[in-house]
């Protein structure tokens, strides 16, 4: 089965398909007959797997198929209505744990799936974590997934980013991976980005730059004196975000370069 459904994969472009039928099946008999060696396949099995593969023949991305995506120490439940966390977005979660002290109050922007917060909780036990997203839908993965993990630090709220939160509330970090997808960009995306992940968690308005200003010009308010901001970025935003983090009147504004030495976050400081 899995031999046949791996050249069905890749018959359908997707050129890791033997590698990837691999994974579809062992997610399922993982969860659905997980003591099973040496027995024959039941009928559920073969269904699911059968199932799964079609999903994936016609495009959808793999993470939705498994209805999981490895992420930095975690494993994460994510589907249809939320972002798959991305390579470069861990990176950001090592970036962040350098600005994390172990009691420290984050606030993470644009939580989407909890995953920047959730591999913060993990290796930051005795600190505190708030994860706000726009998207209902995307939340309820991220609930799913604290559950999972048992990230008892770690609480989330549903609102336009700093609007859910208590009065007078104070943090040490703030992080985010906000939209920054510019309509142009956004048209010239992957097909099985565009078709499937949500419109919302990546297009943003002024050439994509519109959450990231918004974040710039708000977070001043919720910062502690000497707190700092990261956030993912576009790669060909560096110097227009430099420039909206400094008119913000944030400090030490800097963008740095990801593994792929593209400009990938900006970090700033509360003065």
């Amino acid at each position: 089965m899995i031999a046949d459904a791996g050249q069905c994969l890749v018959d359908a472009g997707i050129s890791n398909g033997r590698q990837e039928a691999r994974w579809i099946m062992g997610g399922i008999v993982s969860v659905l007959s997980p003591c099973c060696g040496g027995c024959e396949l039941s009928v559920e099995v073969q269904k699911a797997f059968e199932k799964q593969v079609e999903r994936r023949v016609q495009g959808e991305p793999l993470q939705y198929v498994m209805g999981s995506a490895a992420f930095h120490c975690i494993e994460l439940a994510v589907g249809p209505g939320v972002l798959i966390p991305r390579p470069e977005t861990e990176q950001l979660v090592e970036l962040a744990l350098k600005q994390c002290p172990a009691n420290a109050e984050v606030l993470d922007l644009c939580t989407g799936s909890g995953a920047i917060a959730l591999a913060m909780a993990m290796q930051r036990p005795n600190a505190r974590f708030t994860g706000v997203d726009i998207s209902e839908e995307a939340l309820c993965y991220a609930r799913q997934n604290k559950s999972r993990l048992g990230t008892l630090n770690v609480e989330f709220l549903q609102g336009d980013l700093f609007a859910p939160l208590p009065a007078g509330t104070k943090y040490t970090l703030v992080t985010a991976n906000p939209p920054y997808v510019s309509e142009k960009d956004y048209d010239n995306l992957e097909p099985v980005v565009r078709v499937y992940e949500p419109r919302q968690a990546l297009l943003a308005e002024e050439n994509g730059l519109a959450v990231l200003r918004r974040i710039a010009e708000g977070v001043g308010r919720v910062l502690v004196d000497g707190g700092f901001v990261i956030s993912e970025i576009g790669d060909e935003q560096g110097r227009a975000v430099k420039t909206i983090f400094q008119e913000a009147n944030l400090q030490n504004v800097q963008v740095l370069k990801d593994y792929s030495e593209k400009d990938r976050f900006v970090v700033a400081v509360k003065g």
